[in-house]
């Protein structure tokens, strides 16, 4: 698990036990231990946490938590190509948040238009 890493270097950094890391990252203990045992997987708030403390780009532990996500072998290579891609980039000085906001207009559908189910005057709800 490529994003674990990151929870025990957080860890070794800041000599913590790994309650004192739920605390830090406002997780549960229990969290902590599925996250090690690879019985859960990091969310992105979690990640973004975790960069924040060890001052690095929350892409880099975000995109380590989806390659972990991936469950097709293909979403997992398209996560892995990306982060050698934004890894590549920084060098060049583009921001991989840049980077990461482009895929997603690609990836991400967009939500279908809703149709209105009821109409009064200057008035229209919609099921979302």
């Amino acid at each position: 698990m490529k994003s674990v890493k990151y929870l025990e270097k957080l860890k070794e950094e800041k000599h913590l036990s790994d309650a004192e890391l739920s605390r830090l990252l406002n997780i549960s203990k229990a969290a902590v231990s599925q996250y090690k045992s690879g019985v859960r997987v990091m969310d992105d708030e979690t990640c973004l946490a975790i960069a924040l403390q060890l001052s690095i780009n929350p892409m880099e532990v975000i995109g380590a938590a989806c390659i972990d996500r991936a469950e097709k072998s293909g979403q997992k290579s398209l996560w892995e190509v990306f982060m050698m891609r934004t890894a590549n980039v920084k060098s060049a000085g583009v921001s991989a948040a840049l980077i990461f906001a482009v895929v997603s207009m690609f990836l991400t559908p967009t939500p279908a238009n809703a149709a209105p189910i009821l109409k009064a005057e200057n008035c229209s709800i919609y099921i979302m």
